[in-house]
């Protein structure tokens, strides 16, 4: 059994280790209020339709640069097989241009051959 002053000592330590949840935030937390469950899903929203924007937009620029998918609709493995396909074109065109340069007695910098 407990006596009094050792149960009076369990309960000052205890209360003295507790402290309030705003306690431990910094005094801008305290001025700031909290988002309600609304709010969050709000905010998710919008940043989830800001990700997609930029995706899209990505995949619009794309259109715009790769050759052939001017004009088409805009279905996302086409652009993708084709940037594909024309990055390994453009790899391969400078692949003969460095050994044509080479064949005639030219140098090239070596940051301009393929990898």
């Amino acid at each position: 059994m407990l006596s009094d002053s050792s149960a009076h000592h369990r309960d000052s330590v205890s209360s003295n280790n507790e402290t309030p949840a705003h306690a431990s935030m910094g005094a801008d937390a305290q001025d700031k209020p909290r988002l309600t469950d609304q709010e969050k899903k709000n905010n998710h929203i919008a940043s989830e339709q800001k990700r997609r924007a930029a995706i899209r937009e990505g995949f619009d620029r794309l259109t715009e640069l790769v050759p052939g998918l001017e004009g088409q609709g805009r279905s996302e493995s086409v652009v993708l097989k084709k940037t594909v396909d024309f990055l390994r074109s453009q790899l391969e065109e400078r692949r003969k241009l460095v050994a044509e340069i080479e064949r005639v007695g030219g140098q090239v910098d070596d940051s301009f051959r393929p990898r």
